[in-house]
C-alpha cells in the first residue's frame, strides 16, 4: 500500500488528532495502545485522505460520521480505499452521545469482529469484558 507522504496530508492527520470530536474520544479509549488486540492509528493518511481509526494488519477503517458528512463523496472515498484494499466501517457519531454506553459497546464488538475476519486471527479473550 503506497504511504502518503503529501505533508498537507501528514498536517491535517496531526491537526485532527489535537481536535477530536467527543465520538472519537470515546471510541479511541477502546481501541488505543491495542486493547482490543489489534493496533490502530488515529486519523491516518492513506491515498489522499485521513482515515479516523485504520488497522493495517486487518486493512481496516473505521469513520466516526456526523451530520456533515456527504454521501456521495463519502461513496467515492470509500471505493478508492477499498481499491487499496481497505474497507470502511462508517458509525454515526449520534450513537456516542447517548449516555447508555450499549450502541458503542456494539459498535466496538463489530469493529473487532471485523479485524478478526480480516486478518484470520482472533482478538485478545477479554476484548469487551
Amino acid at each position: 500500500m503506497p504511504r502518503d507522504r503529501h505533508p498537507t496530508s501528514r498536517d491535517l492527520a496531526r491537526a485532527s488528532r489535537k481536535g477530536p470530536s467527543v465520538a472519537e474520544d470515546i471510541m479511541w479509549e477502546f481501541l488505543r495502545a491495542s486493547r482490543t488486540g489489534f493496533k490502530f492509528r488515529r486519523e491516518h493518511p492513506v491515498g489522499g485522505f485521513r482515515i479516523d481509526f485504520f488497522c493495517r494488519e486487518a486493512m481496516l477503517g473505521v469513520e466516526m460520521d456526523g451530520e456533515q458528512h456527504d454521501a456521495n463523496r463519502d461513496a467515492t472515498r470509500d471505493k478508492e480505499l477499498s481499491n487499496l484494499g481497505i474497507l470502511i466501517h462508517r458509525i454515526p457519531n449520534r450513537r456516542f452521545l447517548l449516555l447508555d454506553p450499549t450502541p458503542y459497546q456494539d459498535d466496538v464488538a463489530t469493529v473487532v469482529s471485523l479485524c478478526e475476519q480480516r486478518s484470520g486471527r482472533k482478538a485478545f479473550p477479554d476484548v469487551m469484558t
